[in-house]
């Protein structure tokens, strides 16, 4: 049985001619140019069908050396037919989402027992012990998948399943998909070929991708049996996390059986589309999304002077946009707690030319600094409210009573507006004293609410005249810095 080709098939959804329709991987590949982007409101689907696309890029096409040969594939305006197609006729047995040997991304022979239903391969949808996050998906009654549904919920799970109990198959826990906790940088040109060019970063060796080896069994994954080194881009980027085969009810995807997959060997080796920084204790992390701020104010880990990297795939990029080539952002992921999917997450942002230039990151340096300088303060704000409203109380009361208070977090949220206007203005030096200018105001509104929110009695009053004391300073020490 080979049914439902994923090379041919209709199933990853694109933007063409203002139309959302569904396409296979040959048309998106070959037709890249025609088509406006990947159109998914799922980020995490964004992220795991661009990598997969540039997986089979890596293999497809002679390699991408360095600047000039992305150039002269800009130039082209589209990828090789002749080498794209000769590729993908080469490996077409292996894209079968269903095959009695070699299913794609799945381990035939796991044993039909125990099913779980196909909701758990996606975060968004409810089951075990997710939260619930767009859907009342349950586990008793998964809904019917269509089959590219199912391709692309076993794309992304692949890509950002996190770690924890599995015990099946001898194995009592699994690891982290690749993109379980990082962020993920996706750099957006004007169409999707010349975004997938932007995200081809250079490489030496893209390693070997799961299509061109033989086929998984579960003598391979019982017990983690196979251990594989987590490098090379066009393995790492569709990595096989855990054993999936999908059952076919004949018009979709209900259920499906579930074990561990291929145990990651940590080596030295960097995902392009992931930022490093370094700890305290020298160790290199990735960059991760975090349910209390908006990804822009960790910009400043990725700085070369505070030890960090931007991520491979903007530095390609950044040398790209020197010879007028334009792009934006986007940053993409998952915040988790352990095996539990907190949130979803993409941001956007706009990404001027010479960025990643001295002047450029040591301007955003400063902004970010000047955030967080405020910031500060406004907890000091905070803080002389609630020691004028609750007088001596425990430290501990004191700081929940500061914390409720919507002062940083209207301020933050202002301030999530303005930051891409500040970055897309880069590295002008007039755009730091614009944004100083933002800081302020959104200080000020931020204050104005939180005095209509704390109230009117005696002894509120008294405390907010108390801080305002402390806030008019904290804004003439903003005046007094840009004069200085």
């Amino acid at each position: 049985m080979a049914k439902f080709n994923l090379i041919e098939e209709p199933w990853i959804p694109v933007l063409r001619n203002g139309k959302v329709e569904e396409v296979g991987i040959r048309e998106a590949l070959v037709n890249a140019h025609t088509i406006t982007r990947i159109e998914t409101p799922f980020p995490l689907e964004e992220a795991a069908l661009h990598r997969l696309l540039l997986a089979v890029l890596y293999r497809a096409l002679p390699p991408v050396k360095g600047k000039y040969d992305a150039l002269d594939l800009l130039d082209r305006g589209e990828f090789d037919r002749g080498s794209l197609e000769g590729y993908l006729d080469k490996y077409w047995d292996r894209f079968y989402l269903f095959h009695d040997t070699a299913p794609f991304l799945q381990i035939p022979d796991l044993p039909q027992e125990d099913l779980l239903p196909w909701s758990k391969l996606l975060p968004q949808l409810a089951n075990g012990n997710n939260p619930t996050l767009f859907d009342h998906t349950v586990d008793e009654n998964p809904p019917l998948a269509s089959y590219a549904e199912a391709a692309r919920a076993l794309v992304v799970h692949q890509s950002f399943a996190p770690g924890g109990l599995l015990r099946r198959l001898g194995v009592t826990s699994a690891k982290d998909a690749p993109l379980a906790r990082p962020a993920a940088f996706l750099v957006m040109g004007a169409n999707l070929f010349e975004t997938l060019v932007l995200n081809l970063v250079p490489q030496g060796d893209p390693g070997m991708p799961v299509w061109e080896r033989e086929p998984l069994r579960v003598k391979d994954v019982e017990k983690h049996a196979t251990k594989w080194s987590l490098s090379g881009v066009s393995l790492v980027y569709v990595w096989p996390s855990r054993g999936v085969r999908l059952v076919d009810e004949g018009q979709g995807v209900r259920w499906m059986d579930y074990g561990p997959g291929v145990e990651p060997q940590e080596v030295a080796w960097r995902d392009p589309m992931v930022a490093y920084r370094q700890d305290k204790k020298g160790s290199i992390l990735p960059l991760r999304l975090s349910m209390e701020k908006s990804f822009w104010r960790d910009f400043g880990a990725m700085l070369p002077a505070a030890g960090g990297t931007w991520p491979a795939v903007l530095v390609h990029a950044g040398e790209l946009e020197e010879e007028g080539v334009s792009f934006t952002l986007r940053v993409l992921g998952q915040v988790s707690d352990q095996a539990k999917i907190l949130d979803i997450r993409r941001e956007v942002y706009p990404i001027p030319k010479d960025l990643l230039t001295p002047k450029g990151e040591g301007l955003l340096d400063r902004g970010l600094k000047v955030a967080e300088e405020v910031a500060r303060g406004l907890r000091q704000v905070a803080w002389r409210v609630a020691q004028g409203v609750l007088g001596n109380r425990d430290a501990s009361e004191l700081q929940n009573f500061a914390n409720s208070l919507p002062l940083l977090s209207l301020y933050w949220a202002q301030l999530d507006l303005d930051f891409p206007d500040f970055l897309g203005r880069l590295p002008e030096q007039g755009a730091l004293d614009l944004w100083r200018e933002r800081i302020q105001k959104a200080a000020r509104g931020a204050w104005e609410e939180t005095r209509r929110f704390v109230g009117t009695e005696a002894r509120h009053l008294k405390a907010l005249a108390e801080a305002e004391r402390a806030f008019r300073g904290l804004l003439a020490g903003m005046k007094e810095e840009v004069k200085g």
